[in-house]
């Protein structure tokens, strides 16, 4: 990715390249909205925890509706880059008038010239400006959920302290993904303002968004046990009964204090 001032240009590698420009640009469009829908469900996953620790478990409806509605934006995103197709020769020369310097033979370049159309400011938006409080948000609620576990007053099992403390560490590690993606909003703006123009930077951008997606899951992988053993047997190829135990163990821990 390429930020400029109104511009923005889009650099694709892989297999999308032997399908044309436009298959290109519609994969780059999927994969945002993914990026940042999975900064939402990281939000919501934190927002339902403390839910749950304050009153009863909402019903499956409820839960179906809230991730349909956190999706909302991210899904706006994605159809409206689908439909904003611009000239890949336009696209070319724009970028080829501003970075003289770059050799952009044999490259697909797609994105838009006008960042001020409703698909491109929507998604800067969406990807850049959203991304500060929902960030705000997880921490704070990672805080108010520290704040109930932590709670003194409370006369727990041994066992129960142990699900405690797997997820204060799950919590907190999960609580600096969103870190990542600011990072990667910072390098946008930083290229897009003209402040440092470098393909680090240009690189850095994808790639700050690209940890937290591969992090969330990580997380339960990490620091729920029978998640870890499962996966550890699987390695080893070992049969195993862990997932239901997972199940079970990971409804207990969501479940504390509620």
């Amino acid at each position: 990715m390429i930020p400029s001032g109104f511009n923005l240009f889009y650099i694709s590698y892989g297999p999308c390249v032997k399908s044309g420009p436009e298959m290109c640009f519609d994969i780059y469009g999927i994969m945002l909205h993914f990026y940042s829908h999975s900064l939402w469900l990281l939000f919501l996953a934190f927002a339902y925890r403390y839910y749950v620790m304050l009153r009863e478990e909402p019903s499956r409806w409820m839960l179906q509706l809230s991730i349909l509605i956190v999706y909302i934006p991210s899904f706006i995103m994605m159809v409206s880059l689908l439909l904003d197709h611009t000239d890949p020769e336009i696209v070319r020369k724009a970028l080829k008038s501003q970075f003289p310097n770059y050799n952009l033979s044999g490259l697909i370049i797609t994105g838009s010239v006008d960042t001020t159309k409703f698909a491109a400011m929507f998604a800067i938006i969406h990807m850049s400006v959203l991304s500060t409080p929902i960030s705000i948000g997880i921490w704070v609620l990672r805080r108010k959920i520290v704040k109930q576990l932590t709670y003194k007053g409370i006369d727990i099992t041994k066992a129960t302290r142990n699900l405690h403390a797997q997820l204060l560490r799950a919590l907190t590690f999960q609580a600096t993904i969103p870190v990542f993606y600011l990072l990667g909003v910072i390098f946008y703006f930083i290229a897009q303002f003209g402040i440092w123009s470098h393909p680090i930077i240009e690189f850095s951008i994808f790639t700050c968004f690209l940890i937290v997606p591969i992090l969330t899951p990580l997380s339960s992988l990490i620091y729920v046990t029978p998640y870890k053993r499962f996966v550890l047997k699987i390695i080893k190829g070992e049969k195993s009964n862990e997932v239901s135990r997972a199940r079970l163990h990971t409804n207990s821990m969501i479940t504390i204090g509620a």
